[in-house]
């Protein structure tokens, strides 16, 4: 059973970022709810994990709080523009970073063949990836095709959700390089 919280549309971001008016404040507040489906749509588009959009609605909010005590009189609709363009770029950097680090396969990937119905040969297959991973792995790819999102699997593991999503990424980045690596052919000595 997924550990319960705050639903999305619940979320607030004033507690992290303050600009110490509480006009500023309240502004700052409706401009983050205003874009919040936006940051969905980004983290889903440019990133294809729902749960960035935490991230980057952190990063935008930063931004646009800072903004916000240097223009305390900007218009909400410029506010909510800068969050959405702030949220945009983020996510093309994260995009592009991700798009260098992991070049084959895929946490998508990993993930879809516990879900689903399989073939047999599939199975097997899916079986054996498995069972080349660490227990760490093997839990967060049970959690994850259970539904745990990636703060709620790093709340039970007690740690930051970004150091688990690298630490998964990482190792099935290197246990994808190991497969490549088996199926080359014998060097001659």
């Amino acid at each position: 059973m997924p550990p319960t919280g705050p639903s999305r549309e619940e979320l607030t971001w004033s507690w992290a970022y303050t600009t110490g008016h509480q006009a500023s404040d309240q502004k700052l507040e409706a401009a983050a709810k205003a874009a919040w489906s936006y940051s969905l749509l980004c983290a889903r588009t440019y990133l294809n994990d729902q749960d960035a959009a935490h991230e980057l609605m952190e990063h935008a909010v930063h931004n646009a709080s800072q903004y916000v005590v240097r223009h305390p009189d900007a218009p909400p609709e410029k506010l909510v523009a800068r969050i959405k363009s702030v949220i945009r770029r983020r996510a093309r950097q994260l995009s592009a970073k991700l798009s260098r680090e992991l070049s084959v396969g895929s946490m998508l990937d990993m993930e879809s063949l516990l879900t689903g119905e399989l073939e047999a040969e599939k199975r097997v297959f899916a079986n054996e990836l498995l069972s080349r991973l660490s227990p760490f792995a093997r839990a967060i790819v049970n959690r994850r095709s259970e539904g745990y999102t990636w703060r709620e699997i790093a709340g039970e593991l007690e740690m930051d959700h970004t150091a688990v999503r690298r630490a998964y990424l990482r190792e099935l980045e290197a246990l994808l390089q190991g497969l490549s690596r088996s199926g080359d052919s014998p060097k001659c000595d």
